[in-house]
Protein backbone atom coordinates (compact mmCIF):
# COMPACT_ATOMS: atom_id res chain seq x y z
CA UNK A 1 0.00 0.00 0.00
CA UNK A 2 2.62 2.17 0.68
CA UNK A 3 4.64 1.66 -2.21
CA UNK A 4 1.26 2.09 -4.37
CA UNK A 5 0.67 5.91 -2.55
CA UNK A 6 4.11 6.64 -2.98
CA UNK A 7 4.37 6.06 -6.33
CA UNK A 8 1.13 8.06 -6.77
CA UNK A 9 2.73 11.16 -5.12
CA UNK A 10 5.63 11.09 -7.33
CA UNK A 11 4.16 10.36 -10.65
CA UNK A 12 1.51 13.56 -9.99
CA UNK A 13 4.26 16.31 -8.57
CA UNK A 14 7.05 14.75 -11.00
CA UNK A 15 7.73 17.49 -13.43
CA UNK A 16 11.49 17.62 -15.98
CA UNK A 17 12.03 20.84 -15.26
CA UNK A 18 9.58 21.36 -12.11
CA UNK A 19 8.28 24.30 -13.45
CA UNK A 20 5.75 23.42 -16.39
CA UNK A 21 5.24 26.60 -18.90
CA UNK A 22 8.58 28.13 -18.10
CA UNK A 23 6.68 30.74 -15.68
CA UNK A 24 4.02 28.97 -14.15
CA UNK A 25 4.76 26.79 -10.40
CA UNK A 26 1.37 25.32 -11.13
CA UNK A 27 2.77 21.81 -10.64
CA UNK A 28 5.82 22.06 -9.29
CA UNK A 29 8.17 20.99 -6.41
CA UNK A 30 10.53 22.66 -4.32
CA UNK A 31 13.57 21.47 -1.54
CA UNK A 32 13.77 25.34 0.25
CA UNK A 33 16.56 25.65 3.32
CA UNK A 34 15.58 28.34 5.83
CA UNK A 35 18.68 30.66 6.32
CA UNK A 36 17.77 30.90 10.52
CA UNK A 37 18.63 27.44 11.34
CA UNK A 38 19.51 25.92 7.85
CA UNK A 39 16.31 23.40 8.30
CA UNK A 40 14.84 21.96 5.31
CA UNK A 41 11.41 21.65 3.76
CA UNK A 42 9.74 20.57 0.91
CA UNK A 43 6.56 22.71 -0.93
CA UNK A 44 4.50 22.51 -3.71
CA UNK A 45 2.41 24.62 -5.95
CA UNK A 46 -0.47 22.41 -6.93
CA UNK A 47 -2.39 23.38 -10.32
CA UNK A 48 -5.49 24.99 -9.08
CA UNK A 49 -3.78 26.75 -6.62
CA UNK A 50 -3.53 24.78 -3.80
CA UNK A 51 -0.61 23.95 -1.40
CA UNK A 52 1.74 21.21 -0.38
CA UNK A 53 4.74 20.96 1.89
CA UNK A 54 6.83 19.11 4.62
CA UNK A 55 9.04 19.37 7.22
CA UNK A 56 12.35 17.11 5.84
CA UNK A 57 15.33 15.34 7.27
CA UNK A 58 17.36 13.09 6.91
CA UNK A 59 16.28 12.47 3.56
CA UNK A 60 12.66 12.30 4.34
CA UNK A 61 9.81 14.15 4.57
CA UNK A 62 7.30 14.62 7.21
CA UNK A 63 3.92 16.31 5.70
CA UNK A 64 2.14 19.19 6.83
CA UNK A 65 -1.30 18.49 7.60
CA UNK A 66 -4.53 20.30 7.05
CA UNK A 67 -8.03 19.54 8.74
CA UNK A 68 -9.86 17.86 5.32
CA UNK A 69 -13.21 17.53 7.14
CA UNK A 70 -15.14 20.19 5.36
CA UNK A 71 -12.68 20.27 2.27
CA UNK A 72 -14.13 19.04 -0.69
CA UNK A 73 -12.37 16.59 -3.04
CA UNK A 74 -9.50 18.95 -5.10
CA UNK A 75 -10.13 21.42 -2.37
CA UNK A 76 -7.13 22.79 -0.36
CA UNK A 77 -7.28 25.55 2.60
CA UNK A 78 -3.55 26.42 1.23
CA UNK A 79 -3.40 28.71 -1.40
CA UNK A 80 -0.61 30.43 -3.74
CA UNK A 81 -0.67 33.45 -5.90
CA UNK A 82 1.66 34.60 -8.66
CA UNK A 83 1.85 37.57 -10.55
CA UNK A 84 5.03 37.29 -13.01
CA UNK A 85 7.89 36.15 -11.33
CA UNK A 86 6.49 37.05 -7.56
CA UNK A 87 4.46 34.49 -5.61
CA UNK A 88 2.63 33.93 -2.20
CA UNK A 89 2.41 30.65 -1.05
CA UNK A 90 0.65 30.36 2.41
CA UNK A 91 -0.76 26.96 4.49
CA UNK A 92 -3.49 28.73 7.03
CA UNK A 93 -3.48 25.54 9.28
CA UNK A 94 -0.14 25.20 10.29
CA UNK A 95 0.53 29.36 10.35
CA UNK A 96 3.35 28.94 7.25
CA UNK A 97 3.14 32.09 4.76
CA UNK A 98 5.91 32.39 2.16
CA UNK A 99 6.54 35.32 -0.23
CA UNK A 100 9.21 35.88 -2.78
CA UNK A 101 10.24 35.02 -6.55
CA UNK A 102 11.51 33.14 -9.31
CA UNK A 103 14.00 33.34 -10.82
CA UNK A 104 16.12 31.41 -13.95
CA UNK A 105 12.35 29.98 -14.94
CA UNK A 106 12.37 27.73 -17.23
CA UNK A 107 16.17 26.70 -16.54
CA UNK A 108 17.01 23.46 -14.55
CA UNK A 109 18.87 25.81 -11.98
CA UNK A 110 15.21 27.89 -11.59
CA UNK A 111 15.42 29.27 -8.22
CA UNK A 112 12.85 30.25 -5.52
CA UNK A 113 14.31 32.68 -2.59
CA UNK A 114 11.69 34.92 -0.29
CA UNK A 115 10.87 34.64 3.34
CA UNK A 116 9.01 32.27 5.10
CA UNK A 117 6.79 34.04 8.39
CA UNK A 118 6.00 30.87 10.30
CA UNK A 119 4.27 31.75 14.11
CA UNK A 120 5.37 34.99 14.27
CA UNK A 121 9.27 34.31 13.10
CA UNK A 122 10.97 35.30 10.12
CA UNK A 123 13.34 33.11 7.79
CA UNK A 124 14.27 34.55 4.52
CA UNK A 125 14.87 31.05 2.55
CA UNK A 126 16.01 29.61 -0.93
CA UNK A 127 14.81 27.00 -2.91
CA UNK A 128 16.06 24.53 -5.82
CA UNK A 129 13.23 22.34 -8.17
CA UNK A 130 12.94 19.04 -7.21
CA UNK A 131 11.57 16.56 -9.84
CA UNK A 132 10.22 13.96 -7.40
CA UNK A 133 9.28 13.68 -3.91
CA UNK A 134 11.10 12.14 -1.23
CA UNK A 135 10.89 9.68 0.81
CA UNK A 136 8.31 9.94 2.93
CA UNK A 137 9.24 8.73 6.60
CA UNK A 138 8.31 5.47 8.68
CA UNK A 139 5.81 5.97 10.89
CA UNK A 140 3.56 8.68 9.28
CA UNK A 141 0.11 8.39 8.62
CA UNK A 142 -1.06 8.99 4.85
CA UNK A 143 -5.03 9.84 4.93
CA UNK A 144 -7.43 7.37 3.12
CA UNK A 145 -10.94 8.86 2.80
CA UNK A 146 -9.64 12.36 4.25
CA UNK A 147 -8.81 10.48 7.81
CA UNK A 148 -5.78 9.24 8.74
CA UNK A 149 -4.31 5.50 9.06
CA UNK A 150 -0.94 3.54 10.26
CA UNK A 151 0.66 2.62 7.81
CA UNK A 152 2.50 -0.37 10.36
CA UNK A 153 -1.40 -2.19 9.29
CA UNK A 154 -2.13 -3.77 6.09
CA UNK A 155 -5.72 -1.82 6.62
CA UNK A 156 -4.97 0.90 8.36
CA UNK A 157 -6.35 2.25 11.60
CA UNK A 158 -8.17 5.10 11.59
CA UNK A 159 -7.05 8.23 13.75
CA UNK A 160 -7.99 11.66 13.05
CA UNK A 161 -10.36 13.74 10.52
CA UNK A 162 -7.31 15.10 8.68
CA UNK A 163 -5.88 15.15 4.85
CA UNK A 164 -1.89 15.66 4.39
CA UNK A 165 -0.10 17.75 2.02
CA UNK A 166 1.50 15.69 -0.27
CA UNK A 167 -1.67 13.86 -1.49
CA UNK A 168 -3.02 14.57 -4.76
CA UNK A 169 -5.96 16.75 -5.17
CA UNK A 170 -9.17 15.16 -4.98
CA UNK A 171 -7.62 11.62 -4.70
CA UNK A 172 -8.62 11.97 -0.50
Amino acid sequence: MRSFLLAAIGIVLASPTAIADGLSLAGSLWECTRASDRSRFVITFYPGRGVGGGELENGEVSPYIFDASRMKPGEWPGKWEQTGQRFTWTFPDQSIRIEGSLSGPGQANARLTGTETSSGEHSAITCVALSKLPKIGDGLVIPKNGRFIDLDQDDGELKVPAGISLQEPGRR
